[in-house]
């Protein structure tokens, strides 16, 4: 075959390719994000912002993600140092289980946070019976913030980790013989090679914590945030109100993107140091501790889901702990045929969105990573949901596709097409940075020797890529079996997800049922979560 017959093959599966995914995120992304930007434009309501209620809500999330920036900073940022930087006793398994809170879905996290720290929670019934403290139960920006820094610390974490194991120890070291200071070196040195990856991690957090449901929900009674204000007026069925609400919160998400965005790239040269090793026994037995501690602590809110499903809750009053226990609550959800079909509807909709993703980011991916005509604008495509909160996102589907040719809403698809566009840019990204250093070479090479472009698909590229895919696919599975947010405004009965009836079981009279349901999704979402760090481990 010549070159330029090769060539003309390769510009037409670009093309088809490119048109591929420009019709899929076209329909799912653009125009519903248009069509709604064009519609609350027209039935612009400014009462909306300019009531109390509205002001609130925006001054209340901007300021609850900027404090869960420097929180979730403080703490993730520190503990990475810890990590990386010294090795102590239980090192190896705290560097594992500091992300635990990936396993804990949205609501069941704050679920187990309200019976730690709310009204009926642990630990202000435990102060009241032992020393009398009267109301020392947590509620509000408190509690919202307190919830936040849990659940987003993790980034921070995971960022900055990767960014130390990578620091070029060389500059830290010729600074301090030159006479430095370790502050000095700290903000001169380090703290400029670090930048990149707080500012990665700020940008998540920030967007992560404007678009929180679940903790505003149900700490924020007399504290209205945004994501709640925009889920009570479409429940209301003030539509015009909801989609100017939506328009001010991608706008606060876009602040985001705008305060955080990285500037310039890392100038590490991955010259990888020694931890230290902590000489003194105290030291060492203080580390060992604290690592014990912080283990406790982060495993708390899962223990807390694990004994309550346990508990026998119309005979739990005034003590402070549960006394009586039984298994009644997982048995009538195995006795009726029906309970499982919440599990079930999560299962199939994050299977199927899972396939979607897959299909849709993986050409995605290449053309945007061996920069192919279009890929630099279907790059700004794909991310557009990255910047959006799955409120904004949820209301963007109701308005686009309430029209006769595209009738989706009431139906059971629109919640799994809800998982695609949230998780579209994870799987890309992830896709493209395995696709990106791929040698394009062993194509070339296989193709002179006569191979076809299937056989050198399946026996080359496929093989490379395959374990970044599969642990992305794992990822998007995992996140959307514990989705809450656009469930919540999206789900009708034939496909309940596991979320909402968690949701539904625990505002009723299934309190144990609820907690029952949520170990089951805790245990699909750490399943899940050790398949895709078994696929990412293979990443060659």
């Amino acid at each position: 075959m010549s070159n330029a017959t090769r060539h003309a093959d390769q510009r037409s599966l670009d093309r088809m390719l490119l048109a591929l995914c420009v019709a899929a995120l076209g329909i799912t992304i653009a125009y519903p994000a248009l069509r709604l930007l064009a519609e609350s434009i027209s039935s612009w309501q400014p009462e909306a912002i300019t009531a109390k209620s509205g002001l609130a809500a925006i001054r209340n999330t901007v300021l609850i993600s900027f404090l869960s920036v420097a929180g979730a900073g403080i703490l993730g940022t520190a503990v990475a140092f810890f990590v990386t930087r010294y090795a102590f006793p239980g090192r190896n398994l705290m560097a594992a289980l500091a992300y635990l809170p990936f396993t804990l879905p949205p609501l069941v996290g704050t679920v187990s946070f309200y019976y730690l720290i709310g009204r009926d929670g642990f630990v202000p019934r435990f102060l009241e019976e032992a020393f009398g403290v009267e109301d020392a139960f947590l509620q509000g920006p408190s509690a919202i913030l307190l919830i936040h820094v849990y659940s987003f610390y993790v980034f921070f974490y995971a960022m900055v980790s990767v960014a130390l194991e990578s620091l070029d120890v060389a500059q830290i070291e010729a600074a301090r013989t030159l006479g430095a200071g370790r502050m000095r070196v700290f903000v001169q040195v380090t703290l400029p090679q670090l930048m990149p990856a707080l500012r990665g991690a700020a940008l998540l957090t920030f967007m992560s914590s404007g678009a929180s449901f679940s903790a505003p929900l149900i700490f924020g009674n007399d504290y209205p945030m945004l994501s709640v204000r925009i889920y009570e007026e479409q429940t209301q069925h003030n539509d015009a109100a909801a989609m100017t609400l939506t328009v001010v919160l991608a706008a606060v998400s876009l602040l985001g993107v705008l305060i955080f965005r990285a500037r310039r790239r890392a100038g590490g040269t991955a010259s990888k140091g020694t931890r230290v090793r902590i000489r003194s026994r105290r030291g060492r037995a203080l580390a060992g501790i604290l690592s014990g501690l912080a283990l406790a602590l982060l495993l708390l809110p899962h223990a807390t889901i694990v004994l309550l499903s346990f508990v026998q809750h119309r005979e739990w009053y005034a003590e402070v702990f549960p006394t009586s226990y039984t298994f009644e609550n997982y048995l009538t959800i195995l006795r009726d045929p029906t309970a499982f079909r919440p599990v079930q509807n999560s299962v199939w909709m994050s299977a199927l969105a899972a396939v979607a993703t897959l299909a849709i980011a993986m050409p995605a991916a290449y053309l945007i990573a061996r920069k192919r005509r279009g890929g630099r604008w279907l790059n700004v495509l794909v991310m557009i949901p990255w910047a959006l909160p799955g409120t904004v996102i949820a209301v963007n589907l109701i308005v686009a596709f309430n029209d006769r040719w595209l009738p989706l809403v009431g139906t059971v698809w629109l919640l799994p097409l809800a998982y695609f566009v949230r998780n579209v840019p994870l799987l890309t990204r992830m896709a493209a940075s395995s696709i990106e250093p791929f040698d394009a070479t062993l194509i070339e090479a296989g193709r002179t020797l006569g191979a076809s472009r299937g056989y050198c698909f399946r026996h080359i590229v496929v093989p490379l890529v395959a374990p970044a895919l599969g642990a992305g696919a794992a990822l998007v599975f995992a996140t959307s079996l514990g989705e809450f947010v656009a469930s919540i405004l999206l789900w009708i009965p034939a496909n309940v997800p596991i979320s909402v009836q968690i949701n539904s079981a625990w505002r009723g009279s299934g309190i144990g049922t609820a907690f029952a349901y949520s170990v089951f999704l805790m245990l699909l979402v750490a399943m899940t979560y050790l398949v895709s760090r078994r696929f990412a481990s293979r990443v060659l």
